[in-house]
């Protein structure tokens, strides 16, 4: 039984792989590591973020909101890039693929357990 269950997820993570969501969504990823900008872009905004933590702690008010308002412009700048919305659709699709099989798979597994097969 163990060779035949490996055997089985051996199987399905290659047609996962193989599938065009997947290769999509992988395609996508590639072009974003190989982008320099837009990595600096994100770390910026996280940077931002930590500082709007601090300035929140300490209860520096305008600091809060004006670095609220260079985190809100950044996040609002990166979402817009098309290369960014392509490559959250493709995750999207990617993910609604996986939920997909996983959910088949849960409705097959307790039908045949309620049908004793």
């Amino acid at each position: 039984m163990p060779q035949a269950y490996d055997e089985a997820v051996a199987h399905l993570k290659y047609l996962l792989a193989e599938h065009s969501t997947v290769k999509d969504f992988q395609a996508i990823e590639a072009k974003i590591a190989e982008l320099t900008d837009l990595p600096q872009q994100v770390h910026q905004m996280k940077a931002y973020q930590q500082e709007a933590v601090l300035y929140q702690k300490t209860g520096k008010e305008q600091a809060l909101a004006e670095t609220d308002l260079k985190v809100d412009q950044l996040e609002k700048d990166l979402l817009e890039l098309p290369i960014v919305l392509d490559y959250r659709q493709k995750m999207q699709d990617a993910s609604d693929l996986l939920q997909y099989v996983t959910k088949s798979l849960e409705e097959k597994i307790n039908e045949e357990i309620l049908n004793g097969k």
